[in-house]
């Protein structure tokens, strides 16, 4: 008689496991020929400083673009996702020629010339390390320097996300240019303006995997992105695992992430920008005590492109 009540709770697991495995099945994938406005971005974008690079601490080699100046204010810059550092080659040239920093664009792990798998990392977490491991290097030959890290997109979250991490205190500031705060945050637009698509049966599959241990198909993609063919040389990286997409972003607390920004940082936005709610920034930010402006008559990318915005940055970065 007891098997009754037995086996219905011992069935419990292994449907909860079917259940878990069966979602993981569904991919991302693109929905929409609509996405951002990238005419500009790479018809502009001046010849990036040759790639170099460092060694990671697992032996991983990272790569960057370094924009020589005489300053010992560094910054690092960290670019948005599916692309690389390349296109941030006009602010970072600028900055430099003016002065203001002695700049350095990480190509972000995952990407073009940076470790060994495009599209995943090994763990969550190894982001932080990274841009720990790339400032210790730097340091590391000027030891009187000062860090910034600062990122546009994904890149700004991933900014953001540092200054929130035990690392944290390794930069003596943040700058972020139209950060990405995730779905939860009230800046999210549905696919970012038709830019990234998620599987959200995969990611709860892979959720439900996770609270319980499972592993091992984190490296399931999670997210595609969706680049015009036009725009597409080979080096960019078009859907992420289950891994980058959670590093390369805010932690669900997003709120406790913006929270721990410097109260002097910059966070910039365009009054235009197609990939969120421009709008819903200031008040979120005003909640939590936090400074961000709005830059009126700039998108996603013009922040990126803007000589105006340059001079904001610039003014800023000598003020560090």
């Amino acid at each position: 008689m007891r098997w009754k009540y037995v086996l219905p709770v011992l069935l419990v697991p292994v449907i909860y496991l079917v259940i878990a495995f069966s979602l993981t099945a569904f991919a991302p994938q693109v929905e929409t020929d609509t996405s951002l406005n990238f005419e500009r971005l790479l018809g502009e974008s001046p010849q990036a400083a040759e790639l170099q690079r460092f060694t990671a601490r697992d032996g991983e080699q990272l790569a960057f673009s370094h924009y020589p100046a005489e300053s010992d204010v560094k910054l690092v810059l960290l670019h948005g996702s599916g692309y690389h550092g390349a296109y941030l080659a006009p602010l970072a040239r600028h900055l430099a020629q003016d002065g203001a920093a002695d700049v350095y664009v990480l190509n972000v792990r995952g990407h073009e010339a940076s470790g060994s798998t495009r599209g995943d990392i090994d763990h969550v977490g190894q982001l932080e390390d990274d841009i720990a491991d790339f400032i210790a290097h730097i340091r590391n030959r000027d030891p009187q320097a000062r860090f910034v890290v600062g990122g546009h997109s994904s890149g700004g979250a991933l900014a953001i996300r540092f200054a929130a991490s035990p690392h944290g205190a390794m930069a003596v500031n943040t700058l972020g240019l139209a950060p990405i705060l995730g779905h939860r945050a009230p800046t999210a637009l549905d696919s970012s303006g038709g830019w990234a698509f998620i599987s959200l049966p995969r990611i709860i599959g892979l959720s439900m995997l996770n609270t319980i241990g499972i592993h091992a198909l984190d490296g399931l993609p999670t997210v595609r992105f969706n680049l015009p063919p036009d725009y597409r040389n080979g080096t960019e990286t078009l859907a992420y695992s289950w891994r980058l997409m959670n590093n390369f972003n805010l932690h669900e607390d997003f709120r406790g992430d913006l929270a721990a920004l410097p109260d002097t940082a910059l966070v910039l936005v365009g009054r235009q920008d197609e990939a969120m709610k421009a709008e819903a920034f200031p008040s979120l930010f005003k909640e939590l005590g936090k400074p961000v402006e709005l830059v009126h008559g700039t998108d996603h990318f013009g922040l990126v492109l803007d000589p105006a915005v340059f001079d904001t940055i610039g003014t800023w970065l000598r003020q560090q």
